[in-house]
């Protein structure tokens, strides 16, 4: 029997139940109760910290509050000598890997943990490592009938995110399920839980998994390009299955089914109608020291029978066309910038980085981008807008797209796969091209694969919304304007990354992905609708950035979520799940959040923290600071816009100035060097508003829109794709 110790956290230990990568179960007896009940604690690296127990205390208040008969109770959580554990109920039974099941009882399983998931969901909640291992089931002793199923380890996955946990040997663990963007640096949502419990399903009908490859790395490639094998070549008795797999396994969360109880109810009677036998058939493991990918060469055939004839499938119809991995990713939100390819050498495209822990993949995932990434050259873009007069004119630059008003009208630009530009369809534009259905647009913004607007004091959003960025309660995602629910007067907004932020009759609210604490309200459970931040008043300004945001209320400054860098300048680096106030900083009028890093003016003056690697916080160094630093030579500044591509912009005395990261050419100096000190924007005048967003810069002077810098989703809006180093103006 192997060692365990005599007792974990006041818990007498009975017995030892297994093993993985993100920890050690017990078995265990409650001193007070004098029940049985199952410990688990979880592996970390590093010594655990205050931020560490801050995130897991929370997550296992998360986890406990849900009560589903399908998801395991929660009962107890703490950190013993640098140990964090919790305790659940003990359940005398078998996780999927170690059992076999008939077609019927494969339905019910399904079914309860489809159940589960969808419930989880709709508390904002989403598990992110569905796999057999975490299914727990338990069968009657009169008859042996199936009893119990029992979903296990909600929030723990969440948890690899902090840089304290053994996050690589997880990640080897749940590669075969993780769903594609994920390993596209996205964050998991709702359809991520699906695609993984469909792998799941796959798993149990065939004993194989959806994609065969003998390295990790050749599995997360085929999982970026290639459709997964459909069932029916390993049973082609379950060739009715196929259409069901290719949906709930399809590439983009979007083209999946809307719930996972639409999937199950799918395959249900798919199979039914099918009309298969009882045998039974069982997940067969991979040898030892593989413990998640089949090498090639041992090809696993439960079903009996002569082997089925292989044949190459081609990718299902009417799919991949939303959130393919060609999409422009961000940064990573977890990681130091990296330096574009050096002019001469420039890629087309940026270099995906996706938050899965394992730096040698992270160059393959991006190579993958490179090669597969669409050639859309716009079609029909519509006219392009004259600029609109100076008191309505707002400019946004985000994540491959580009948006303004004129007159009263919104128009958007660029990359539009995920339906962000708002006119219905899905096509790329090259040239300005109006939203559909918006009149009296005073404010707009874009951000990630979504843009949100203001109309009339209302609040829409459109675009993608597998973390419910939109605000319409729901995680479906529009290619027209969709009203946020619940907010009136509104008189700001911001999007990026999967999360949107507002001002509404003074309050801020924000929704959509919270792994970071970014929405302030105290929690990391994803809000489909509108929460009221924490503890502001009288708020005036709010900007979203990657995991984190920032307002001022009361002339403060105040930002919240993820501090790695020290963007939420309170001094510390330590993640703030409620406002905090930046520190050394008076009377500021404005503020905007980048990536790892963010800026604000006060006095006339313009201050940044957070990262500086590239000099974007402008102080004349590239050394980090964590609270707010004066940006040198630049005064009478009414304006700032960082970006989440490491450049900052800003209005002073009428003059355009831009710093940081330049290998785009988004300083606009005409070259691809940094600039860690402010830059003049040579040939523009009379400039009124600027917004630099991932890469690319826009700006309103002379009462003309202007853009410069990465241009590969015609994010310009000068009708090609071609790359400016200097401003450009959008031709009429």
């Amino acid at each position: 029997m192997a060692h365990h110790p005599e007792e974990v956290a006041g818990y007498r230990v009975i017995s030892r139940l297994g093993t993985g990568g993100m920890g050690t179960v017990y078995l265990v007896e409650n001193p007070q109760l004098r029940r049985r009940e199952a410990l688990k604690v979880i592996s970390v690296a590093e010594t655990v910290d205050e931020e560490f127990v801050r995130r897991f205390s929370r997550e296992a208040q998360t986890a406990a509050s849900l009560d589903h008969p399908n998801i395991v109770t929660i009962y107890h959580y703490g950190v013993t000598d640098d140990d964090p554990w919790f305790t659940m109920a003990y359940l005398d039974g078998r996780d999927l890997r170690s059992s076999s099941f008939r077609p019927d009882e494969i339905l019910t399983i399904v079914d309860r943990v489809a159940d589960a998931l969808d419930y989880a969901h709709a508390h904002g909640v989403v598990h992110r490592d569905i796999k057999p291992g975490n299914i727990l089931v338990t069968r009657r002793a009169m008859d042996d009938a199936l009893d119990r199923v029992v979903v296990l380890d909600f929030g723990i996955a969440k948890l690899a995110t902090a840089t304290t946990l053994t996050a690589p040997s997880s990640f080897v663990g749940t590669l075969v399920y993780a769903a594609p963007e994920i390993l596209d640096g996205k964050p998991a949502g709702p359809a991520s839980d699906q695609y993984a419990l469909a792998c799941t399903a796959y798993e149990l009908l065939s004993g194989t998994t959806p994609f065969e490859a003998d390295t990790q790395t050749r599995h997360i490639v085929a999982k970026l390009t290639s459709p997964p094998e459909r069932i029916s070549r390993y049973r082609p008795d379950l060739t009715a299955l196929d259409p069901v797999f290719d949906r709930a396994l399809a590439r983009g969360p979007l083209d999946r089914y809307p719930t996972c109880t639409d999937f199950a109810v799918e395959l249900r009677r798919a199979l039914t109608a099918a009309g298969v036998g009882t045998a039974a058939t069982q997940i067969v493991p991979p040898p030892s020291g593989t413990e998640t990918l089949p090498p090639e060469t041992q090809q696993r055939r439960p079903y009996p029978g002569p082997p089925p004839p292989l044949y190459a499938q081609g990718p299902p119809p009417d799919t991949h066309h939303l959130s393919a991995p060609g999409f422009t990713p961000p940064l990573p939100a977890h990681s130091a910038p990296t330096r574009a390819a050096t002019p001469g050498r420039r890629r087309r495209l940026p270099l995906l980085a996706g938050a899965i822990g394992v730096v040698a993949l992270l160059a393959v995932v991006a190579a993958v981008v490179l090669l597969t990434r669409g050639d859309d050259k716009g079609g029909d873009g519509g006219s392009s807008p004259q600029a609109a007069a100076t008191e309505e004119m707002r400019l946004s630059a985000g994540l491959g797209a580009s948006c303004s008003i004129r007159d009263g009208t919104a128009w958007c630009w660029g990359d539009n796969q995920a339906g962000q530009l708002g006119d219905g369809t899905t096509t790329n534009r090259w040239t300005p091209t109006r939203v559909a259905d918006l009149t009296g647009v005073t404010s707009i913004t874009t951000g990630g694969p979504n843009t949100c607007a203001i109309a009339e004091s209302v609040a829409y959003c459109w675009g993608n919304n597998d973390y419910g960025q939109i605000g319409d309660g729901t995680t479906t995602s529009r290619w027209k304007p969709a009203r946020v629910a619940d907010l009136a007067d509104v008189t700001a907004i911001s999007t990026a990354n999967w999360a949107t932020c507002a001002i509404a009759a003074g309050t801020a609210y924000c929704w959509g992905t919270n792994d970071f604490d970014q929405l302030g309200d105290g929690s990391t459970a994803n809000q489909y609708r509108p929460v009221r931040v924490a503890g502001l008043a009288d708020v005036t300004s709010i900007s979203v950035g990657v995991n984190f945001a920032c307002a001022v209320a009361g002339g403060d400054a105040y930002c919240w979520g993820l501090n790695d860098n020290g963007q939420v300048g309170d001094g510390t680096t330590y993640n703030q799940s409620k406002p905090t106030r930046v520190a050394d900083l008076d009377a500021a009028t404005s503020v905007s959040a980048g990536d790892q890093a963010a800026c604000a003016v006060a006095g006339g003056s313009a201050y940044c923290w957070g990262n500086n690697a590239f000099g974007q916080l402008g102080d004349g160094t590239k050394d980090s600071r964590t609270s707010a630093t004066l940006v040198s030579g630049v005064d009478d500044v009414t304006a700032i816009s960082t970006g989440t591509g490491h450049t900052t912009c800003a209005i002073a005395g009428g003059v355009g100035w831009c710093w940081g990261a330049n290998a785009w050419g988004s300083v606009g100096d005409g070259t691809l060097e940094d600039r860690p000190n402010p830059t003049r924007l040579n040939g523009l005048s009379d400039v009124t508003a600027i917004s630099t967003g991932e890469r690319t810069t826009c700006a309103l002077a002379s009462s003309n829109v202007w853009c410069w810098g990465f241009n590969a989703t015609g994010q310009l809006g000068i009708g090609t794709t071609d790359d400016k180093l200097t401003p450009t103006q959008i031709g009429y």
